[in-house]
């Protein structure tokens, strides 16, 4: 276990991702630690005849954008943006990825390459906006590429990646990694899209980073909208894969939120992690977006999180 001041005694599992998660909280500078706004709901339990407490975390922010699909400043401070060109001036930023240790951000497979500007080279942290202040751009060059061995482009399938950094990342309030999802909880909270793609079918790419609540689909509709072709020779498969959407509204990812996380966020007190994201997919592909209400296709994360720790903590 792990006892910090802030947060109690918080529970290590064996898992050695959840793991790192613990200890990234207790080291880490997570605003939860030091939050000051919290209600408290006291609900009675019939069954062991007794109240519990709840305990629910809330963060007044600072910055950024109120209402709408913006996301404020120092939300997610796992973000990174991707760059790609021969010059990082002149670098156009085109996928998403989050920051999960101090060399590692997690992306997708079809990410590490664009095919008329080459690998992807820069990786961009600490920022809101493609406007952001120069200052405000953390910059690493990418040491190495690691796809999934199973990727085979331009399949969909096993649609993950990984990128080295050349120089530890340095963690601050604006840089801290993210959370995977290694127990299973994907259909247990609200879950969240995130990226600076499109705003639309065939519109500009986001200035300022986007949020959207999705939620999930069933394997049938999945499979339904899915169906085997070409980049999908066994059509979806429930497994290594997931789909989320909005039913009813023209809500989803679009170009240039690939590779980004697909996330909930523990806004209730638990005791081991709370208020920092879990990612559970990466965006991966999708119909066109913006047409009609139809799910993307993401890459289950849980599935991968064995290889991801082989080669993040070895």
């Amino acid at each position: 276990m792990v006892i910090n001041p802030h947060l109690g005694i918080i529970h290590k599992t064996g898992n050695k991702a959840q793991d790192k998660c613990i200890e990234n909280m207790d080291k880490l500078e997570y605003w939860c630690k030091y939050v000051h706004n919290a209600k408290l709901t006291r609900v009675y339990n019939p069954e062991i005849n007794c109240h519990e407490v709840n305990v629910t975390l809330q963060r007044v922010w600072s910055g950024g954008g109120v209402g709408g699909t913006d996301a404020k400043r120092d939300e997610f401070p796992h973000m990174a943006l991707l760059g790609y060109g021969e010059d990082v001036t002149s670098a156009l930023w085109l996928c998403g990825g989050s920051v999960i240790s101090e060399r590692f951000i997690l992306t997708a497979g079809h990410c590490l390459s664009s095919p008329k500007l080459g690998v992807v080279k820069y990786i961009t942290l600490g920022i809101l906006k493609r406007s952001d202040p120069p200052e405000l751009w953390q910059i690493y060059n990418v040491k190495r590429r690691i796809p999934h061995s199973d990727y085979r482009p331009p399949s969909k399938y096993h649609d993950i990646a990984l990128l080295e950094t050349d120089i530890e990342i340095r963690f601050s309030k604006q840089v801290l990694p993210a959370c995977l999802d290694g127990v299973g909880n994907a259909g247990k909270y609200s879950s969240t899209a995130l990226g600076w793609g499109a705003l639309g079918f065939k519109r500009e790419l986001a200035d300022t980073l986007q949020t959207v609540p999705v939620v999930e689909f069933s394997e049938e509709e999945c499979s339904k909208y899915y169906r085997p072709h070409r980049h999908l020779k066994n059509g979806y498969n429930h497994t290594t894969q997931m789909c989320y959407g909005d039913k009813k509204v023209l809500r989803d990812t679009c170009e240039g939120d690939s590779g980004g996380p697909l996330q909930y966020v523990h806004n209730d007190y638990i005791p081991d992690i709370y208020c920092v994201s879990t990612i559970i997919g990466v965006t991966s592909s999708g119909t066109q977006c913006g047409i009609a209400p139809s799910p993307g296709i993401y890459t289950r994360i849980i599935y991968y999180v064995p290889w991801i720790e082989s080669v993040v903590w070895p």
